[in-house]
Formats: C-alpha cells, structure tokens, sequence
C-alpha cells in the first residue's frame, strides 16, 4: 500500500511549487467575526474551503479523495468541473 506524502513518495500536487497571491488587504470588522489567525484547526476543517487550481491530470474526484487523506477528515467535495476556455 502506498503512503501518502512522507517517506514512500509525494502526491502529484505536493511536487509543485506553489505561490500565495493577495488580491486587496482588508480590516475586519471584529463585530461581524474572527480573526482567522486565531481560528483553531478544528474551525478551519468544519467551517473553512480550500481553493486549489487543479491542473489537468488528476480528476475532482480524486483531488477531494487526495484532500481527505491528507487531512484525515471524513468530507471533503468540489463544486463541480469547470471547462477551460
């Protein structure tokens, strides 16, 4: 059986990589939430979405499949496929 990550090898997507990008810093409003530093794991995994730029090769499917794995959660999902113009 192979392990993900780790010694016996990388999943296609931990081989790249990758670039945080901040589109506009903003000030939050301490009345309507929380800063997300200060979320624990636990919010962050119940309450949180993970944006990935999934590139051609592995389905959605698989990526969600990938995400529970290597986050040891029960659900995980995608949205749906959007084709590439």
């Amino acid at each position: 059986m192979k392990q993900i990550g780790g010694i016996m090898g990388q999943l296609p997507f931990e081989k790249r990589s990758k670039e945080i990008y901040i589109k506009k810093e903003c000030e939050t409003d301490w009345n309507y939430g929380q800063n997300p530093n200060e979320r624990s794991v636990k919010e962050l995994l119940d309450f949180g979405i993970i944006n990935l730029n999934k590139q051609q090769g592995p389905s959605s499917h698989q990526i969600s499949d990938y995400v529970k794995r290597v986050l040891h959660v029960n659900k995980a999902g995608h949205s749906g496929t959007l084709v590439n113009f």
